[in-house]
């Protein structure tokens, strides 16, 4: 009866359930950017105050809660894009240059997250992929693909293929924002004089890549 009820009581409340998951995202994500994949389950059940099995019941693995802490991360980042593009007032090739300016800002000032989201190397599982895996969307490259679209359809970029031309865009950015990272700074020390900015090469891949668009 006891049990009857108790399993009764999780259906009728689907929001604590979710409230409990939202927890276990946002320690679980504190603790992928500290430790990367070599996160502890065991620590985050602690910090939970709950038994490992526990964890599993809103979360199958560590590889599904790799993507459900990514994805909320997209979520965000795609929600910024759109109000950056709200906010626009000028021609897609500047809201193309917003966009970037906008990734190397978190680039620069979060490496760490940058990387999570970025260069991603999901644990590896046995298992078939999970509900957060498979309802995985990299939104903010959604984003990309709309405003390269819409710039092609106009003729205001005097290219054929929006997909082909996104993914151009994003390794254009991709690669310096790493470059730019702490991860390559010992590249930069070698130089006799302090040659290298990390914001005026940003600023100078933007103006190419305008260039290039238009």
């Amino acid at each position: 009866m006891s049990k009857k009820k108790e399993k009764r009581t999780r259906i009728r409340n689907p929001l604590k359930k979710e409230e409990k998951l939202q927890k276990i995202i946002t320690i679980g994500r504190e603790l992928f950017l500290k430790d990367g994949n070599e996160m502890s389950m065991r620590e985050l059940a602690r910090r939970m105050n709950v038994a490992v099995s526990g964890l599993y019941r809103y979360v199958q693995n560590k590889r599904e809660l790799w993507f459900a802490c990514t994805n909320k991360e997209f979520e965000k980042f795609s929600k910024d894009l759109d109000e950056i593009e709200h906010r626009h007032k000028g021609n897609d090739v500047m809201l193309l240059r917003k966009v970037g300016e906008y990734f190397f800002d978190l680039s620069s000032k979060n490496f760490p997250l940058f990387s999570f989201m970025f260069l991603p190397t999901p644990p590896p599982s046995n298992k078939d992929k999970g509900p957060f895996e498979l309802k995985c969307e990299r939104a903010g490259f959604t984003n990309l693909i709309k405003i390269t679209t819409r710039a092609v359809s106009s003729g205001e970029i005097k290219k054929k293929n929006p997909l082909l031309l996104s993914l151009a865009i994003w390794g254009f950015v991709l690669g310096p924002a790493i470059i730019s990272s702490s991860m390559y700074s010992y590249f930069f020390d070698n130089f006799s004089e302090k040659i290298f900015d990390p914001n005026e090469y940003h600023e100078y891949i933007l103006d190419l890549m305008k260039d290039i668009l238009k």
